[in-house]
C-alpha cells in the first residue's frame, strides 16, 4: 500500500463534482448563445431549431418519462409521433392552424386508445402518441407562435427571462428561509416560501422586462400576465417532478451533458409559453 488509494477515494467526489460543474458550464456556454441567436433571428431558422428540439424532447417524453424501461427498438417504433410533434412546431410558423390540428389528432388518438385498464396492449401506443402530441407538440408549438407575434422577439425573451427569474427566486428564497414543504410527495425540496419567492420574482421580472424592452404596453395591462406566468412556470416544474417521480427517473435523458435532457430545461417553459401566447393574442395584441 502506498497510501494513495484512500486519499484518492476521498478526493474523488470533489473531483467528480468539479468535473460535472465544468460540463454544465460548457454545455450552457455553447447552448445558450446559440438558442438566443436563433430566437433573435426568428423566422424559419428558429422554427426549424424548435422543431428539432421538440423531436428530441418527444423521444425523452416517451422513452424517459412514460416508459423508461422500454427497449430502444420499441421506443423508436413510436418515432412517427416524435415527427408529428416536430412538424406541428415547425408548421406553427405557417399559422396556428397546426395547433388545432394537433389537438384534434391527439384527441382522436386518446379516444382510440382508451381502455378502462392501464395495461400495455394494442391500444396503449395510441395513448402514448396522444400524450406526446399534446405535451410536446401542442405546448411546444407555442414557442414559435409567441416568437411570430408582432414584437415577438421582445415577448419571447420576456417570457423566457421571467421564467429564469421564477426559478432563481424560488431557489434562493427556498434555500434561505424555506421551512414548509410545498409538495413533499412530488418534490421534497420545494417549499412554500420558495414558491412565494419565485412568484414575487416572476411578477417583478415581467413588469421590469416590459419596461426594459419597451414593448409599448402599460404595466397595468400586463399585470394579469405578470401574475399568471410565475404560476404557470411553477406548475410546469411540478408536473415534470411528478412525472419523473412516478416513473422513478432522475433526468429525462442525458442529451444535454450536465443538464439532463431537453425536457429538464423546458419543463416550466412549456407551461409558460401557451399562457403568454393566449394572453397576448386575445388581450394585448
Amino acid at each position: 500500500m502506498n497510501g494513495l488509494g484512500p486519499a484518492s477515494e476521498r478526493r474523488a467526489p470533489g473531483l467528480l463534482g468539479r468535473s460535472n460543474l465544468a460540463v454544465r458550464v460548457l454545455t450552457a456556454a455553447v447552448g445558450l448563445p446559440l438558442v438566443a441567436a436563433l430566437a433573435y433571428l426568428g423566422e424559419w431558422p428558429f422554427a426549424i431549431a424548435a422543431a428539432i428540439i421538440i423531436f428530441l424532447a418527444s423521444f425523452e417524453f416517451v422513452h424517459g418519462w412514460l416508459f423508461p424501461s422500454m427497449p430502444m427498438r420499441a421506443a423508436l417504433g413510436l418515432a412517427p409521433s416524435f415527427g408529428a410533434a416536430a412538424m406541428m412546431v415547425g408548421g406553427a410558423h405557417v399559422g396556428p392552424t397546426y395547433i388545432w390540428l394537433g389537438v384534434a389528432i391527439a384527441a382522436l388518438l386518446a379516444a382510440a386508445g382508451y381502455s378502462h385498464t392501464n395495461r400495455f396492449g394494442p391500444r396503449r401506443p395510441m395513448r402514448v402518441m396522444a400524450w406526446c402530441l399534446a405535451y410536446c407538440g401542442v405546448l411546444g408549438a407555442t414557442l414559435v407562435l409567441v416568437r411570430d407575434l408582432d414584437g415577438g422577439r421582445d415577448w419571447f425573451f420576456l417570457a423566457i427571462l421571467s421564467t429564469f427569474a421564477v426559478d432563481t427566486g424560488a431557489y434562493a428564497v427556498g434555500r434561505a428561509i424555506g421551512r414548509h414543504k410545498l409538495a413533499p410527495k412530488i418534490s421534497p425540496k420545494k417549499t412554500v416560501e420558495g414558491a412565494i419567492g419565485g412568484f414575487v420574482a416572476g411578477v417583478v421580472a415581467v413588469l421590469a422586462l416590459n419596461a426594459a424592452l419597451d414593448t409599448g404596453e402599460s404595466a397595468m395591462k400586463l399585470l394579469p400576465l405578470a401574475l399568471l406566468l410565475p404560476i404557470a412556470g411553477q406548475a410546469g416544474d411540478l408536473f415534470e417532478s411528478w412525472m419523473k417521480r412516478r416513473m422513478g427517473v432522475k433526468d429525462a435523458s442525458g442529451l444535454l451533458p450536465g443538464h439532463g435532457g431537453f425536457l429538464d430545461r423546458l419543463d416550466s417553459v412549456l407551461f409558460v409559453m401557451p399562457v403568454t401566447w393566449a394572453y397576448l393574442r386575445w388581450v394585448v395584441l
